[in-house]
Formats: structure tokens, C-alpha cells, sequence
């Protein structure tokens, strides 16, 4: 009985000092994977701070070029209208001649400055009578 209470402490001794071998290893293995999967977090969260700033680079210079692309159409619109005013009142000032029986001889728009239509000049605000 005291071999088997023997065998039985030092079987368990055994067990035991495997158990923290195996207890040990386990851990570094776990502090090994932590070291592991923070260099791979760290590397990951760079390439995400590289990307993006890389799209925030390049949206910032699309909206640009797309501001300028909008600046350009606006003053291309805008000296069209103008053009077609010009046009249109000079249609007008023709038409007001050709009505009244003015002679050609005189200057359209010298006679545009002069002979406008009070409305017309007003930008196309009536007289209250």
C-alpha cells in the first residue's frame, strides 16, 4: 500500500511538472501570437492611413479639377447670355426702327441709348400711372 501511495505521489509529481511545461508553452505561445497579430494590427492600420490619404489626395483633386470644369462652364453660359442680350436688344432697337419709320441712316445703338422705352431701360418694370 505504501508503494502504491508512492508510485502514485510521484506519478502525480510528474503530471504535475508536465502540466507547467506544457502551462508554460502555452503562454508564450499566446504572447508569441499577441507580438504576431500587433506588428500585423500596426502594419494593417498604416496601410489603411496610406490609402486613405492616397483617395483623399485623389478625390481632393477631382473635386478641383471638377470645380474647375464647373468655374469654365459658368463663364461660358454667362458670355452667351450676354451675347444673346446684346443680340436680342439689338433685334429690338431694329424692330423699334423699322416700326416707327426711323431711317437706317442713324446709329443702333446710339439710338438704343437714347430712344429706349422707359420699361426697357428699367429692366422691364412698368410706370405707375
Amino acid at each position: 500500500m505504501i508503494d502504491n501511495l508512492t508510485n502514485d505521489i510521484t506519478r502525480l509529481c510528474g503530471e504535475i511538472a508536465a502540466l507547467r511545461d506544457s502551462r508554460a508553452v502555452l503562454r508564450n505561445n499566446l504572447v508569441q501570437g499577441r507580438e504576431d497579430r500587433q506588428g500585423t494590427v500596426s502594419q494593417m492600420l498604416a496601410d489603411f492611413r496610406n490609402s486613405r490619404r492616397d483617395v483623399a489626395d485623389r478625390t481632393r483633386t477631382e473635386l478641383q479639377n471638377f470645380v474647375g470644369t464647373v468655374k469654365d462652364a459658368v463663364t461660358e453660359l454667362k458670355q452667351g447670355v450676354a451675347a444673346f442680350q446684346e443680340e436680342f436688344l439689338g433685334d429690338l432697337t431694329g424692330a423699334r426702327h423699322a416700326w416707327c419709320g426711323h431711317n437706317s441712316m442713324h446709329s443702333p445703338s446710339r439710338m438704343a441709348a437714347k430712344e429706349q422705352p422707359e420699361e426697357f431701360v428699367r429692366k422691364g418694370k412698368k410706370k405707375k400711372h
